[in-house]
């Protein structure tokens, strides 16, 4: 192509440059949508309706103790005994923020920020959950898991 058959950029009509900047504007608003619409933190279900949180915290409590009990009579193994108490400590905190956080990961957990010491829990707990022997205690662990449900 000849020199002279170009057009400078100026030359150019002005809306080829803001219907590009539209369109990037327009992609960026689609992508926050759909990840905000898709985030698991956001999955709300509704609310147990008047329950205090004083009789939340003793229900639960009265859980860690029951499979603490359980462990000392020999019916829970140190596994099971950690995989029970992190199945109650994320039942808590779907009760106490009306957010079903059972399925989420203890990463998605730890990262939202009103759980971030469930979140510190189960990590703790992750590996006596899945190890074959573990050198963690059940004492401490039943100690910890009511400490988090009497102060959240």
């Amino acid at each position: 192509m000849p020199a002279g058959e170009l057009l400078a950029p100026e030359a150019y009509v002005w809306w080829v440059p803001a219907l590009g900047a539209a369109l990037l504007l327009l992609v960026g608003g689609w992508y926050l949508l759909v990840h905000r619409l898709t985030d698991p933190a956001r999955a709300v279900r509704p609310r147990a309706a008047g329950r205090p949180v004083g009789e939340l915290r003793a229900r639960f409590a009265a859980e860690v103790d029951e499979h603490h009990a359980r462990y000392r009579a020999g019916e829970l193994d140190l596994r099971a005994l950690h995989l029970q108490l992190a199945r109650t400590m994320r039942e808590f905190a779907s009760e106490r923020l009306g957010t079903d956080v059972r399925a989420w990961t203890r990463g998605e957990v730890a990262g939202y920020d009103p759980t971030r010491r469930v979140g510190h829990l189960l990590a703790v707990w992750e590996e006596p959950s899945f190890a074959r022997r573990s050198d963690a205690e059940a004492a401490e662990a039943a100690r910890r898991a009511k400490e988090v449900i009497a102060t959240w």
